[in-house]
């Protein structure tokens, strides 16, 4: 039994406490002694702080874990966190002028991330049928216009086919694929180009 004032546990006999000295009967209506015992409490245990902190903990741990790691299912989650862009050129006949070019404009986002041109193109007409490709910034693209010294990301050189390839940087950008014809000084040229520019974001 349990002592009703201080609850602690006694043995049946007990006629008073042993820790708080409260008697242990009480007077029944007929006049005897009779023993209580208290009915147990339960109390409510507080929920620990700890487990909330570890659970927080465990779940940064997975996330940083999936960012960083090598593993299959880290790059595959990885890669439906990123979206895919593309802009597709599917051009059968495109016309170059003598002394002149063409241009395709594509631009990447802030926060773009493997950029990149790809694709390819046949040339045909004049003596040679060639052309020169170029894949090349905003800034390279006026210099190049205006016979100044320019880079590129790519040069095909004078070619009757050509794949282009160009891997460009992450980031804002503006970048132009350009089909010079300017050396020729009588014919014109029809180019076939299928290209795709990328990028992840």
């Amino acid at each position: 039994m349990y002592c009703p004032k201080c609850g602690v546990d006694l043995s049946d006999d007990s006629q008073f406490c042993r820790k708080c000295g409260q008697s242990q009967a009480v007077v029944s209506p007929t006049g005897a002694a009779v023993a209580v015992a208290p009915a147990r409490v339960a109390v409510d245990k507080p929920r620990s702080k700890w487990s909330f902190g570890v659970f927080v903990v465990l779940l940064a741990l997975i996330v940083l874990w999936v960012a960083t790691s090598h593993s299959p299912v880290a790059r595959q989650l990885q890669q439906i966190a990123k979206q895919q862009h593309t802009q597709q050129i599917d051009n059968p006949a495109e016309v170059v002028n003598a002394v002149s070019y063409t241009y395709s404009r594509f631009d990447a986002p802030s926060g773009a991330t493997n950029v990149s041109l790809q694709g390819d193109f046949t040339a045909s007409g004049g003596l040679g049928n060639d052309i020169q490709a170029y894949v090349l910034s905003e800034a390279d693209f006026v210099n190049w216009q205006n016979r100044h010294a320019s880079s590129s990301y790519y040069n095909s050189g004078k070619v009757t086919v050509g794949k282009i390839t160009a891997s460009l940087p992450a980031g804002a950008g503006t970048y132009y694929l350009v089909f010079d014809n300017r050396f020729s000084l009588l014919s014109r040229k029809s180019v076939r180009v299928k290209a795709t520019f990328a990028y992840e974001q």
